[in-house]
């Protein structure tokens, strides 16, 4: 199952860069949570399907051409840690913008996962699956 974990994260930031964020709720169970850096001024915490729908909003009121760039991801039994980049540009400018992430994903059932916490490095999210290097 756990690789299956794997696949199922990796094609979830694969469908929001290439087809949007409503194709990658496929990904997502309904009752879903993604918690954010403590460095995200928005809100801590976005829940369920709308919820989504307002975190990636939010990214593309400031952000054009916003994407996931997968660097690793590794197996923690039910849970999984990716390290990816954050990609885009600036609202309206040629200026890019590249952002480290750590992601947590757990909750996975029935080819979907239930929670996402993201972290500023991947030290934080190894550390969060028990993965510590």
């Amino acid at each position: 199952m756990s690789q299956e974990n794997v696949e199922i994260a990796r094609r979830s930031m694969d469908a929001f860069t290439a087809e949007g964020v409503d194709v990658a709720l496929r990904f997502f169970t309904p009752d879903c949570v993604w918690y954010t850096t403590d460095r995200w001024l928005e809100g801590s915490a976005y829940r369920g399907h709308d919820g989504i729908r307002r975190l990636a909003g939010a990214f593309s009121d400031n952000f054009d051409d916003v994407g996931f760039e997968v660097q690793e991801i590794r197996d923690a039994d039910d849970r999984v840690a990716a390290l990816l980049y954050m990609n885009g540009r600036i609202k309206n400018t040629a200026t890019p913008i590249r952002q480290t992430l750590g992601l947590e994903i757990a909750g996975f059932r029935n080819g979907m996962f239930a929670e996402v916490r993201a972290f500023q490095s991947w030290h934080e999210a190894l550390k969060a699956v028990g993965l510590e290097e």
